[in-house]
């Protein structure tokens, strides 16, 4: 009866022999679909580190273990390589004098992302009021340094040297107010209706400011396609995704390098549907390639995960994919990486195109 109610239960459950290796002896169905096996079989006998990483130092073998753990986050490996998190609860049982465990595993992937998507939200609002402080402070001081260049060109007269001279630290003045705003536009974009937009005129308009971001050791390409289509998204979002990408590639080459970044337009399965009738969706594509040292495979598998991270501590908190991977998958797009040891990434964030007559209504739509 007990058996045949642990097959029935909903939870993913498996009994575990304690010791060194911790052999399954046994896993409900819950638990085999939960780790991506067929049936009971295939996991019977196996060692319990090859489903559950214990990374947590406390607890590093189920031999450490007298009378289980209340419920714990782990890593869980799926049998395809995946990895998800899950929340881990044990207790300890004798059965004819053997010492087994009882384990219950919860997927919580999707809940851990969501707190850390809330974390990042929460912490960008934080930075965008910081920098809506500073950039009061820093516009009066603009309008100060630019109001006495004024001054200064009208009493110069005649002297063509010295007037070029306070022309460019007026122009420097007005280059460096445009840059507080396109930060702040980031960092605290405004609340607007998504409409069609050309990714294009995006991409343009934060070149200057992607340039001085990746510094001087990096060349920014541009390669835009000037028939690309229209994407119906909010622009601060494919700000978002294109900062992301490009300070990425810029991390992974400190001794210099290239940066491209191509639009074009496609199609694409967008909705990965298994129906073989399925038809190709038309796609706007953003594609952002560097030269840096690249990823194996076990690095990409990795990519999408919030906060996992190939920089050193201090050097970012892994979020930059895993935010452009939510914006993408939101807006019905995908999002492609490709890259080896030694031959660069290249990464292909592909949303869905608006139809000409579409775009041009939106277009026609007054501000609200």
């Amino acid at each position: 009866m007990l058996t045949a109610a642990m097959e029935a239960c909903p939870a993913s459950l498996a009994v575990v022999e304690r010791g060194e290796c911790g052999r399954v002896l046994h896993a409900n169905p819950a638990f085999v679909q939960l780790f991506g096996y067929s049936q009971n079989s295939e996991i019977h006998g196996r060692s319990w580190p090859e489903f559950v990483i214990a990374d947590r130092p406390e607890v590093r073998t189920s031999s450490d273990i007298n009378l289980g753990w209340p419920a714990a986050d782990f890593t869980g490996v799926r049998r395809d390589g995946t990895r998800i998190c899950v929340k881990v609860s044990c207790a300890g049982f004798r059965v004819r004098d053997r010492d087994l465990l009882i384990v219950s595993v919860r997927d919580v992937t999707l809940q851990k992302r969501s707190e850390q998507q809330l974390q990042e939200s929460q912490k960008m609002e934080a930075v965008g009021r910081l920098l809506g402080g500073v950039a009061h402070d820093f516009n009066n001081l603009i309008t100060g340094i630019m109001l006495y260049c004024d001054l200064l060109i009208a009493g110069l007269g005649s002297n063509r040297r010295l007037r070029h001279h306070a022309q460019e630290i007026r122009m420097a003045g007005e280059q460096s107010a445009a840059l507080i705003q396109q930060l702040l536009a980031i960092a605290r974009p405004r609340t607007v209706r998504e409409h069609a937009l050309s990714v294009n005129d995006i991409v343009s308009s934060m070149r200057e400011l992607l340039a001085r971001l990746i510094g001087e050791n990096i060349e920014l390409v541009t390669s835009l396609a000037d028939d690309l289509g229209s994407v119906m998204i909010n622009p601060s979002q494919v700000q978002q995704i294109v900062m992301n990408l490009v300070l990425n590639a810029r991390d992974v080459m400190p001794d210099g390098g290239r940066v491209t970044v191509k639009t074009r337009n496609c199609a694409d399965f967008l909705a990965h549907s298994t129906d073989q009738k399925s038809s190709l969706t038309p796609c706007v594509e953003i594609t952002v390639t560097d030269t840096g040292s690249g990823m194996n495979v076990e690095t990409r598998s990795h990519l999408f995960e919030p906060f996992f991270t190939t920089k050193q501590p201090g050097l970012g908190n892994g979020l930059g994919l895993a935010t452009v991977f939510g914006i993408v998958k939101e807006r019905g797009g995908t999002v492609v990486v490709e890259s080896e040891p030694g031959r660069g990434t290249q990464v292909s964030v592909r949303l869905p195109r608006v139809a000409p007559e579409l775009a041009q209504e939106d277009a026609q739509e007054p501000e609200s």
